[in-house]
Order: structure tokens, then sequence, then C-alpha cells
């Protein structure tokens, strides 16, 4: 020991030294303290340092103070030389720290703490966590006949140290239904308790754990605490919260745990399955994990700033999720106790940044990127389409290539010069040149188009055009253009743009957000660039084509677009000037119908097409065009560049001084090839016959990379709009590197976290997965392993189980089981004076776990004891019964979401993890029970004891139908006696036989009420009416009420809804 130069130190700190360790330890001692007292003002932030001082380094503590000549923050073994040392024993209000100000003390044995470390040599170790966790030795034990697996020896050796002893082994009959419960969510069935108590093999136990393992009702119960760390719900939040369909997900995750999926695959495909070489569609839909975060749908937010919101969340979610770093706490600045940068959240921010979404959604639906959910046969189905599709276009290219090889082309036939086709498909012509009371018509005075607002008339270089000034104003024609994505058709007109705002529309019939955008659009971006939207649903299932070069400012500029009806972007053209534009494709996704509809359901409306529309209400887009538009025309066909070229000479062929001969030959191959027109009627049809099939069909929201990187930054303050400098995509500095040989991409974050190196991924993984069975971790604070967060209890163990979970293959299944069977889990769980004294959290172990059941095993619980349970598996949310008008305060919004509607039939009496969780509006009996909302990641309920959960099982609508249930199965199964029939009930509630006293309530009780209902028929008809389950009517009507309410007791018992 470094001595500390005859420093007298305080007799407070004397006395505290007397009961201090031998040895101080960084972690476990000092980092504690220096966290939760100095770090905020002396820590990773430096800006929320003061006076320069960093305590959380060895070199900012070591390091000469500013003003200072001789002293240091802390001088290694040394408390003369050392500042710390003076602040901590200072009376001066103006010298010691903490400040008073700060509201912030140090006991004597923190301050001798500190002392006594400085005094050893103020050693800094590596955090704990940060380290890659080792395989200890297994220690020593006292006792070595009672660990029946490793855990049991660190266990065994953390009792020893603290003179502690485990408690008994718990009855068989509580051990049973204790993990039965924590592996399905379930109590075991009395024919299995009865099976395990009457078999006195050693192995009894273990068949009992391999058969739970082996039920599609562990993997449920599994999947139940991932839906709590993938924010899943059936609605997308905030404002509207509307309905969302992401159920498929959920079903993937039960099949994943049901299969015994390994962990580092399960992270892999759900962060990054669209990535995977040739990915599958279960690849694909393990994506949806980063798609449950909630969605904003307010009209008039900035969809950039909500889009930005959705990247932040998942990037905060894979912290708390796989990491257990509280990567929030560095959005606005450096983290204030771990060493994570402003600069490592945005840059693990740019992996999820990579996505194109809304920031601002529809009231109801999903929003792209989508999976388009088929079965088998419907995949299948389309496969072969598809081909059919494939291969007929073949032919037609081929036809096509025949026509022009054959042809010996010289110039253009007078019978198909472009004036005389021009007039093939022509659906409307507006030339503009005048208007009467808000009305003008188009060339064939057929069609009458709607002026909005007052464009102005301005020369155009076809006689008069419009001048469109102001977001009101909008030309409108009515029943036109309402083309399917299987029709061809072509726009041209001229535009001459006089700002530079985005998306300024200049042509189409789209929607707003809450009809998903569907349509098509053609519009001016900021930089003058062309675009062509052509929407089933933005952003993803559409076509978005961008011309490359812009078009110029206050200048006139013929602009046209062709569209084959191939649902295809090779298949869309855009021509600038008469020739066709270099140009970009965004997205080629186009799978469903483009029609216009009118709301969140599809109901189909005949929208006008819109020309320079501006409607910033809805849009996320936000433009207004200013300018002119003139020669506005609409094909139902593609037109030939030769017909495009002609428009842009107003019409005149004789204008073009150079005829080119290969463009000449496509104009007649379209005109005039017979064949290729058959193909292309009969690839019409096929075309029509996929978008029937897929119409209807349901889409999960995925994700997908977009085509073209976006550039990601540091924001300043967190808010989106104040970008700093640019950023890569990478992971916290302090951790080890991506490295060269993985991708900087979502793949890559997957790999890196399923490396063995990483030292957070599974030791947070087992942390989690102890905590469901012993209701706490062995790291108590499950979400933060960072400085705030808790020491492990027994740390050797942790990483034991660490190690050994990845050198087993990530194998969740042999974790959980290796848990279950050990005797540490096996005790009992009935508490002493002596453990009550000195363990009272039961940190070490000495005795077995005891806490209350999760909200959804309690329902799922009575459910089953009453035989009521459904246990069908998957498939779309149910709505049990919910208190009336729970929904009407935010059913304003939602299409779907209107009214709670309550489901019949087995839906109501389905496992809980598949009721219908709407995020504005959980259901009450869940809530009371600490079931979240789903709002964010959450890795560890809340474990709470209120008054409204015994209301809830006295009172609930469930609750009391599942009484009479089991009431009537009492009677029907239990025996002809009273005393049978309760002991029946009663194990069915608790898994075991009543006691004496138990027993003489209930049959008090039961007396008490059979007198009650035969003397009120009233009382008992409205009893037993709840519910939709019919009443056995050849049992006796009052003795069924009286055993209800019996059984509605024993599901109040202590040990029905606790588990021990």
């Amino acid at each position: 020991m470094m001595a500390s130069c005859g420093v007298e130190k305080p007799a407070e700190i004397v006395e505290a030294e007397l009961h201090l360790p031998e040895q101080i330890d960084y972690n476990a001692h000092v980092k504690p303290i220096l966290s939760d007292r100095c770090f905020s003002c002396h820590g990773p932030d430096p800006g929320t340092r003061e006076a320069g001082l960093r305590l959380d380094t060895p070199e900012g503590a070591y390091g000469f103070l500013s003003g200072a000549t001789k002293k240091v923050a802390i001088s290694p073994g040394n408390l003369h030389r050392s500042e710390v040392y003076d602040r901590l024993v200072s009376d001066d209000p103006d010298k010691v720290m903490p400040p008073p100000q700060s509201n912030l003390i140090l006991s004597p044995r923190e301050k001798a703490i500190l002392v006594r470390w400085i005094e050893q040599g103020a050693i800094y170790n590596p955090h704990w966590a940060y380290i890659k966790p080792e395989k200890h030795a297994l220690p020593m034990v006292s006792d070595p006949s009672w660990p029946v697996n490793e855990i049991d020896y660190f266990v065994m050796g953390k009792l020893d140290q603290n003179k502690l002893k485990p408690s008994p082994s718990v009855a068989k009959e509580k051990l049973i239904r204790r993990v039965s419960l924590d592996l399905t969510g379930l109590p075991p069935d009395l024919e299995l308790i009865d099976e395990f108590l009457n078999d006195p093999s050693p192995n009894a136990y273990e068949r009992v754990v391999d058969k739970l393992l082996s039920t599609v009702a562990y993997a449920e119960r599994m999947a139940l605490d991932w839906l709590d760390v993938a924010r899943f719900a059936d609605s997308n939040g905030l404002h509207a919260d509307g309905y969302r369909m992401m159920w498929p997900w959920r079903d993937w995750v039960i099949e994943a745990f049901a299969e015994n999926m390994p962990y580092d695959r399960f992270i892999e495909w759900q962060v990054a399955g669209d990535l995977m070489p040739n990915p599958s569609k279960k690849q694909l839909l393990a994506t949806a994990f980063n798609r449950n975060n909630q969605t904003n749908s307010e009209a008039g937010i900035d969809d950039e700033e909500y889009r930005m919101e959705y990247v932040l969340d998942r990037s905060e979610t894979i912290g708390k999720a796989f990491l257990g770093l509280t990567l929030d706490c560095a959005r606005c600045h450096d983290h204030k106790f771990d060493p994570i940068s402003q600069k490592d959240y945005f840059s693990m921010a740019a992996f999820f940044n990579q996505m194109d979404e809304l920031g601002m959604t529809g009231n109801d639906g999903n929003t792209g990127p989508f999976l388009l959910y088929l079965d088998d046969e419907e995949e299948r189905d389309l496969a072969l389409l598809e081909a059919k599709i494939r291969a007929l276009e073949e032919e037609k290219t081929k036809a096509q290539q025949r026509f022009l090889r054959e042809q010996k082309i010289a110039g253009i036939p007078s019978s198909w010069l472009p004036e005389k086709t021009l007039k093939m498909g022509l659906v409307s012509h507006f030339g503009l040149e005048a208007h009467i009371d808000g009305k003008t018509l188009d060339q064939s005075g057929r069609l009458s188009a709607t002026i909005k607002g007052s464009p102005e008339l301005v020369p155009s270089p076809v006689g008069n055009g419009m001048r469109f000034k102001d977001e009101r104003d909008v030309l409108e024609i009515p029943a036109t253009g309402l083309f399917e994505m299987t029709d061809a058709f072509s726009f041209s007109f001229w535009v001459k743009p006089e700002n530079r705002d985005p998306f300024r529309s200049l042509v189409g019939n789209s929607g707003h957000k809450n009809n998903y955008f569907r349509g098509y659009e053609m519009f001016l971006d900021s930089t003058n660039r062309v675009q062509v939207r052509i929407n089933n649903a933005l952003p993803d299932n559409c076509i978005h084509l961008i011309t490359k070069d812009p078009i110029s400012m206050n200048e006139w500029s013929h602009i046209a677009l062709t569209y084959d009806g191939s649902a295809d972007a090779s298949g869309t053209q855009l021509y600038i000037n008469g020739k066709p534009a270099g140009q970009v494709t965004l997205v080629n996704n186009l799978y469903k119908s483009i029609l216009p509809v009118g709301d969140s359901r599809g109901n189909p409306v005949r929208r006008p097409l819109r020309w320079a529309r501006s409607y910033r209400e809805f849009d996320g887009d936000n433009g207004v065009f200013t300018g002119g538009l003139d020669e506005l025309y609409v094909y139902n066909r593609p037109l030939t560049g030769i017909e495009i070229a002609a428009l842009h000479q107003y019409g005149n062929p004789t204008q073009t001084k150079a005829v080119d001969l290969a463009e000449i030959a496509k104009h007649l191959e379209y005109h005039t090839n017979k064949e290729s027109q058959a193909k292309n009627e009969s690839l019409k049809k096929l075309r029509q016959e996929k978008l029937a099939m897929l119409e209807d069909k349901k889409e999960v929201m995925v994700m997908k990379e977009r085509n073209h990187p976006r550039k990601t930054f540091l924001l300043d303050r967190g808010e989106f709009d104040k970008p700093r400098e640019e950023v890569q995509a990478d992971v916290p500095s302090f951790l080890p590197s991506l490295g060269e040989e993985l991708p900087k991409n979502r793949l890559g974050l997957a790999k890196w976290l399923t490396h063995p190196d990483n030292p957070l991924v599974s030791r947070v993984a087992v942390n989690r997965y102890w905590s469901h069975f012993f209701g706490r971790g062995l790291v108590k604070t499950v979400a933060d392993f960072g400085s705030q967060g808790e020491l492990p209890t027994n740390p050797h163990l942790l990483d034991w189980l660490a190690v050994d979970f990845v050198e087993s293959g990530w194998d969740v299944k042999a974790l959980v089981k290796k848990i279950v069977t050990s005797a540490t889990y096996r005790q009992e769980s009935l508490t002493t004076p002596e453990l009550a004294e000195l363990d009272p959290d039961n940190v070490f172990l000495a005795r077995g776990p005891r806490h209350r059941l999760l909200g959804e095993f309690v329902r799922d619980s009575y459910l089953y004891a009453s035989g009521l349970l459904v246990e069908e598996v998957g498939g779309p949310s149910v709505k049990p019964y919910m208190p009336e008008g729970l929904w009407e305060e935010k059913g304003e919004f939602s299409n779907f979401l209107r009214t709670y509607q309550t489901d019949t039939g087995k839906d109501l009496y389905r496992r809980s993890m598949y009721t219908f969780i709407r995020r504005t509006s959980p259901a009450p009996a869940m809530t009371a029970f600490d079931v979240p909302g789903r709002e964010d990641c959450v890795v560890q309920r809340l474990e709470t004891n209120t008054p409204l959960q015994p209301l809830v099982l006295m009172n609930d609508p469930q609750i009391i139908e599942a009484s009479r249930a089991l009431a009537e199965k009492m009677q029907k199964e239990g025996g002809n006696q009273l005393e049978d029939q309760l002991t029946y009930g009663f194990r069915r509630v608790t898994g075991r036989l009543p006691a004496a006293r138990e027993m003489e309530l209930f049959k008090s009780m039961f007396s008490e009420e059979l007198n009650r209902f035969r003397q009120n028929k009233a009382d008992r008809e409205a009893l037993l009416q709840v519910g939709e389950s019919k009443v056995d009517q050849h049992l006796p009507l009052e003795k069924t009420a009286a055993l209800t309410m019996v059984a509605n007791l024993m599901f109040n018992h202590f040990d029905f809804y606790t588990k021990q």
C-alpha cells in the first residue's frame, strides 16, 4: 500500500475505514459513488463539465488542475497532493464537494471508500460490462452434494462468502406448478401433477421440464417477453392510434421459439434479414421487429422530423434490447455517465437511416416498405402466373425485334404521320386559351374543367397558358385519367416554373396520407428536376422516377410521360423538350391498384385529374407550384418518341429537321405490328389477373434498404433540422470495432452484435432470461449495464452463463433448462426471519423465486383452470370483453377502431398474448397487472401490488364467467360430495390440496351463498348470465351460483396469482 503522506483524517472516516473491505475495487466500490455524485459535472459530457475536470478517466483525474501548480485532482497514493481529498473533508461550503446546491452528500463510508482507493493507488479498472466475459472455474463450496449443475456452484460459493445456506428443496406439487408457470405461462393440468407426484425416479423432474419445453405454450410464453422488447402492438400509437396489421411477425416469433432458433440467428434475422443473401420470406418477415415502432399521423407535422424519430427509436431499441445501454441519453449531448458520445449515438442511428418511409402516416393501416403476406399455395399460384407473364413478355420482345429487322424504313407513311396518330387514344386536350365563369373546355368541346382560385391567362409557346400563383389555384378535370396500373397512359404539357419549393405538383390524381397517396403524380422537386410517382401506397408500393437534369427556371419547357401498363419502371419514360430524359429509378415495386380511394378502407372514389394542385393540409411533401402550364394532353396509351417530339414542335412535324429512322421504326412497330399488339392484349389480361390475385392480400411492414444511400448527420441537441457534421454508420467507439470484414450496414451491425468478442449481447440475454425465472436479473437493472446500472450480484455466474450460451450455439432452450433444473431454482421460496434480515431481496439466492404472475398469465390461468381457454396458436389479434366505450375518446380519427367491437365465440377465450393492443387505450384489466402499453421497448416489467388487482379478480366479467365455468366443472368432474368438488376446484386453481382451515372457509361460504341464491332468483340470474358461454341448465342453478362465488374466492387466493 502506498503511503498517504501523513494526512490527518477526520474521525468519521477513520471509524468508517474499520468496516471496509481490505482491497477497494474501482468497479465494485468507487465507480458507483463517482457515477452517482460526480460524473454529471465531471464526467464524459463536455457540455456540463465543470472546471475542465474529468473524473471518469485516469487521464482526467491524474492531470494538473487549472490554476493550481502542485495539485492534481487525484494523486495515486498521495492524499496530500489530491485536491479531491481536500474537497471531501472540507467544511467550507464554497469548497466542499459535492457542493451544497447539488443536494448530494457523501456518507462517511463513501468518503472512506474514496480515501482508501486513493491511498491504494486510485486504479481505474475498465467497466466490467465492456470486458469480454470469461468462463471462470467453478468455485469450491462447503457442501459439494448440493449443486446439481454449474449454476449451483457459483450460487453456493456466494452463499458461503456471506455465511448463508440454501433453503430446502420445494415440495413437488409446488415445484411442478412453479416450472409450468415459468415455462408455459399456464398451470400444470392435474394429470401431469399426479404423474409427477407418483414418479419416484431421480429424473422425473427433468422429464417434466423436457415435456414443457416441447410444447407450443413454451414458445408462446417466451414470445410474450419478446413482444415487450419489440414494442409490438396492433395500432400505430400517438395521434390517431389507428389500426395496423403486424400479427404475422408475432406468429414468426412464436415459431422461432418453438423451433429453438439459435439466439444469434434470431437477432440477425430481425436486425438484417432483408440483407441476407437471397432472403427468404421468413427472413424478410423477421425484420418487422424494427417496424413495430409508433408512427404519427397528425396533419401538419413535419414529415422528416418524425421519420427521424422512427430511425432513432430503432437505434435506441437495439441499445436497450441487445446491448443493455441507454443510448438515448446521448441524443442531445455526450452521455453524462457512460462513454457514449453524441457521435456514437448518431453513428448507430445511421444503420437505420437507409430506408424510405413516411414520417407522417395515415390514420389507419400499415406503411411501406411491405412484405406481401401470402400462404404457400398463394405463393405457388403467383409464381406460376409471373412465369407466364415473363414468357409472354419475351415473346412480345421477339415479335418487336422481328418487325424491326424485317422492315425497310425510309420515312413515315402519310397514314401514320404523328398529326394523325396523335388523335388515337386522346382522352383530353386543354389548350387553356380562355375561360369563362371558372370553366374551360377541352379542344373537342365535350370536356369541361373547373378552375379554382384565381389563376390568370399568360402568353405561352402555344397561344395562351395559365399562371398559377396561389395554393388555392387548381384546374380540375372530372372523371378523367382514372387509370389502373395495368392501363397504359401518357401526359404532355408545357410548364414554366417560377419558384423552387419541394413537391410542386404539376398533374395527377393521387390522394393524401389517409388513402396512402394512391394514384399518380408528376411534380418538380426543389432542384427543378421532374419526378413521377405511380402509387398504390407510398413510399414503397409504387414506381418512382426522377430526371437526372433539372428544367430551366422562368422558361417554358415541354414535359411528357409515357407508361405502358407493365407496372415496371422500364415501361415508364419521362421526356423533356421532345427528347427522352436521363432518369433514375428510385423505387420500382408496384404490384397493387393505383385507382384512387377515398379512405383507409379502400372505398373507390372518382377523383378528378388535377393540374397544379397544392394541398398542404395532409401532404408531408408540402409544396406550392407557382408558374405557368399550357397544352394539357392526356392519352390512354403510351405515346411514341416521334409523337412526343411532334407535340413538342406544336404538332407540326415539318419543323423536325432531322428524322431518326430508329424512332420512326419504333413508331411504326407500335402502330402496325399486329403480332406484338396481340401479345400486349394478352399481357394486359395476365397482369389484370395478377392484380386481382394480390389486391386484397395482407401486407406486413418490414425493413428495406433504399436504392440510393442517405447521408446521416450529428444533430445539434438532437433536433432533426439542425444537422452538424456528417457521420458514418458505426458501433460505439468504446466497444470492439466492426472491423474491415463487416459491411457498414445493418447486416454488419447484426453480425457485430452476435460476434463472440461482443462483451454485452450474451450477458444481456442470459440476464434477461434469468430475470424471467427469479424475478430479478443477476444484474438488477436489466436495461442498463452501464455506469448507472447495478453491479452483477454474482459476476462469475453471469459470465459463465454468457460464455456457455455462446458455446452452446446460442441455444435458448438449453439455457432455460439449465436454469430451471438447478438446485438454486428448486429451493423453497418461503423466507425465514434470518433470511429476511440478511437478504430481504434474495440477492444471494438462498431461497427460491417468488413473485406475482404476469398479467397475461393471471388471465390465462383462470381461463385454463375453468376449462374455457382456447389454446389455438397464432393468427389475428382478438378482442375479449372490455368496458363499454373504451375507444370512444380515440375513435374520431380511425376508420377501423372507432368503437371496440367485442369478439364472439372462441376468440373470447384465446391466450392473452393474442389480445388486441391499442397503445393509447390498453386493456384496463391488463394494465392493472402492469402489462405495458408497448409504446417503447420494455425489457423488464414493473411489478406492483395495488387494490385494483383484487378488484379485477373479483369483478371482471371474464373471471366471473370463468368462476361459473369452474363451478360447473366441479360438479361434473369433482365427484358427488361437496368437499370432493371443492377439493377438485381448488386443485385446478392452485395445484394443491386445500388445508383444513381453507376447506372450512369454502364450505361456510358455499352454505351462505346457496341460501342467498335460493332466496334471490334475480341475483342468481344476474350472476349466471355474465359471459357468452352457455349455462348448463342440467345442473342445479342455485348450487352453480354458490360454487361460482366460491370459485371466485379461490381465484383471489394468493397461491393462484403468485408463483412460489
